[in-house]
């Protein structure tokens, strides 16, 4: 945690802000356009350089220009290694240091897709080592560099004639939007020189995009993620396989069938761990677990860790491997041994922002993406003795205005479980002066708020306004006892535990009880129509990508199995359409007394817009105050920068045209 100066001694330290500049002017909505984005670090075999994506936002032409930019982990020098490339991710050093690979589009135009590029570390250009039809989503090294593991989409066919039309196709758990049937997703491997390359698998089973491409560290087989097919509700029945890389023969690692993920070889080859969830992990922690290559379901070896596990990369001794898991309000970094010992590995006040595959040195130093609460991303790089040195300062300007130091709170809740939080007041806050406050609630509900950098939080805090951001039942950051009380109780006893947040600000008695506002994206949204239904304490509401009627996101949503996961099963078996409707906001339009703005993409699959568009028509109906604002775009959440930072103007408008003047 960050230290705090102290004020003064006649006003308690936990109510005074700390800004990051004395004479700095305040953070602005506009500097959004400012950031610099970090992501996408590997480290090289011998330890000694680096590489990150550096992106830039190009307002104009609304979209994120990157580069890839390798660094000298001794001197800190850099140099830029490519330049205009689209769609730049994920890039890798070959195990022996003499290229490096990433994904970027080839072609132009509607036939530009994600290929695998090599490039030569000592001079060259970069080449497209694959063609793959429908794009390539991710790739692995081959431990001897002569080869690249990759995975891709099956291509659709090719109709001529009439049966260009014939395009109908089975549905089941699709999210309604879908023109197009799913194709499956294989394993390929190809030279990493290029050439042709060999398909390993077939048919409907698919490889699970996002999961891990493991190789044995003697090149003869691949472990990788499969389910039964590619749609994503169907990814709950997934599990670990290792595929022969000559014969494509394929065998699962263990006995278990569902909520399996990330097999990852052990350096020296002589095991393998894994991801495993009990059940959904919205109600089931995530748990890293050990076996041997020739299978069985083999050792938890994160138990005592009581957090939902958030990535994992091995030692290089093969007798540990360094995990991250949500703890309260940080993402803390732990070395937990085969044996069940756990370490928590010292981060000081960073919060990782970035995975942990590929960063791990030949002696455990490593690199990762951070934030602080009052410094947006950076690069750094942790020795083995432990020592932490930021490698990048590419968002100076952003960390140098005035800021406010965000403070965990705690409060009490019904599940025997103290939640907690993390709290903004505004840059130059007085004691004794009662401010504007706003609850952004987070996502998931499978998620948590840290003391990351927040520039919206921070914008919102500029303005005058205290923000609260509360880690409700649900939230993965207290345990598994806290995080499973969401299962049946998916909205009330969040809601409580929200107003108990609330409540524990306002007797501090620095809050304007008149100008009290609710908002969130995602299930923050959901929870937000859920308070203003049940609580009318607020001056203003905004609810984004919310599901307001959760029998219909059931029926139209790409995660719809995960509805039924925290319910007592389907809505339309028995009685249980009762509990679904008690727990939708769409139950109680007539009970909102609160101005609501909602916010939706049109194309949303997550939390479709069908439950925005009927919740407005319900509160229109019943003559409340509501506004619904859309986006004529795909996806939970644009991805365009433009776009992105206007949700964000809305919404901070809306609240600040019910707040009216700053100070009480």
């Amino acid at each position: 945690m960050t230290s705090r100066s102290v004020c003064s001694a006649l006003v308690f330290a936990m109510l005074c802000p700390v800004a990051a500049g004395a004479n700095a002017r305040t953070i602005q909505e506009s500097d959004f356009q400012r950031l610099i984005g970090v992501s996408s670090p590997a480290i090289s075999s011998d330890g000694k350089s680096a590489v990150f994506l550096e992106s830039h936002v190009n307002w104009n032409d609304d979209e994120n220009d990157s580069e890839l930019v390798e660094v000298d982990l001794a001197t800190h020098a850099q140099r830029v290694l490519t330049y205009d490339r689209k769609g730049l991710s994920q890039p890798s050093f070959s195990p022996n240091g003499a290229s490096i690979a990433f994904i970027a589009q080839s072609g132009s135009g509607a036939d530009a897709k994600e290929q695998v590029f090599v490039m030569p570390l000592d001079g060259g250009d970069a080449h497209a080592i694959t063609d793959a039809k429908s794009g390539v989503g991710q790739y692995a090294w081959r431990p001897d560099s002569r080869a690249i593991a990759y995975v891709a989409s099956d291509a659709p066919p090719v109709r001529t004639g009439p049966d260009r039309f014939r395009d109908s196709f089975v549905f089941t758990t699709q999210p309604i939007v879908d023109r197009d049937p799913p194709e499956s997703v294989h394993l390929f491997v190809v030279p990493a020189s290029g050439g042709p390359a060999k398909q390993l698998t077939f048919g409907a089973q698919s490889v699970v995009f996002g999961a891990a491409i493991s190789w044995e560290p003697d090149g003869k087989a691949i472990a990788v993620t499969v389910a039964p097919d590619p749609i994503l509700n169907d990814e709950s029945s997934s599990h670990v396989a290792v595929v022969d890389a000559t014969t494509g023969g394929m065998r699962y690692l263990t006995t278990h069938r569902a909520w399996e993920s990330d097999g990852l070889w052990s350096p020296d080859g002589t095991h393998i761990a894994y991801a495993e969830a009990a059940s959904d992990p919205q109600v089931n922690l995530v748990e890293v677990y050990v076996t041997s290559p020739s299978g069985g379901n083999g050792s938890e070896i994160s138990a005592s860790i009581d957090r939902e596990i958030d990535g994992a990369a091995w030692a290089r001794d093969s007798k540990s491997l360094f995990v991250l898991a949500p703890d309260r309000t940080t993402l803390a970094m732990y070395r937990a041994t085969l044996g069940g010992d756990v370490e928590r590995v010292d981060l000081g006040d960073l919060v990782i922002q970035s995975g942990l595959n590929g960063t791990i040195g030949p002696d455990d130093s490593m690199v990762f993406v951070a934030s602080t609460a009052l410094r947006p991303p950076e690069l750094y790089y942790r020795s083995k003795a432990g020592t932490i040195v930021r490698l990048t300062d590419l968002n100076a300007s952003i960390a140098s205005l005035t800021l406010t130091d965000p403070q965990s709170i705690t409060f009490p809740t019904s599940t025997g479980i103290d939640g907690d939080g993390v709290l903004y007041l505004p840059p130059g806050f007085v004691a004794g002066r009662r401010y504007p406050l706003v609850i952004n609630i987070h996502g998931g509900p499978t998620s948590s708020s840290m003391r990351s950098f927040d520039l919206y939080s921070q914008v919102m805090a500029a303005r005058g306004w205290i923000v609260l951001r509360p880690n409700y039942r649900g939230s993965d950051n207290l345990g598994l006892k806290y995080q499973r009380a969401v299962l049946y109780d998916p909205e009330a006893g969040p809601g409580k535990d929200i107003m108990a947040a609330l409540d524990a600000v306002r007797a501090r008695g620095i809050v304007d009880p008149h100008r009290i506002a609710v908002s969130g994206w995602s299930y923050g949204g959901i929870m937000t129509a859920w308070m203003i239904s049940k609580y009318h304490v607020w001056a203003a509401a905004v609810s984004g990508a919310s599901v307001n009627d959760w029998i219909t996101d059931y029926g139209t949503a790409d995660d719809s199995l995960a509805d039924r996961d925290i319910f007592h099963g389907s809505p339309f078996v028995g009685n249980n359409a009762a509990e679904w409707r008690s727990a939708s906001a769409i139950s109680y339009v007539a009970d909102v007394t609160t101005p609501v703005l909602i916010l939706s993409d049109v194309g949303d699959n997550r939390d479709p817009f069908a439950t925005s568009s009927m919740y407005w028509r319900a509160l229109r109906d019943n003559h409340k105050d509501a506004t619904l604002r859309v986006w004529p775009v795909n996806g939970h959440f644009p991805s365009d920068p433009v776009r992105q930072a206007d949700v964000m103007h809305y919404w901070i408008t809306f609240i600040a045209q019910h707040f009216g003047s700053t100070h009480s």
